[in-house]
């Protein structure tokens, strides 16, 4: 019981540091892009859908 116990908190700390590291990787990508630039991305695809 003990063995199974270690091995799926061990899996949940992986889980949690991954998750951790995907939002601090999009955060610092996200801060390269000057905001305007990205804000006028988002108006060239609100458009494209409006149509």
């Amino acid at each position: 019981m003990i063995y199974i116990e270690r091995k799926l908190i061990a899996i949940i700390a992986l889980l949690v540091l991954l998750t951790a590291g995907v939002f601090i990787f999009k955060s610092l990508n996200d801060n390269k892009i000057p905001r305007s630039a990205k804000l006028v991305f988002l108006q060239k695809n609100k458009c494209s859908v409006i149509g």
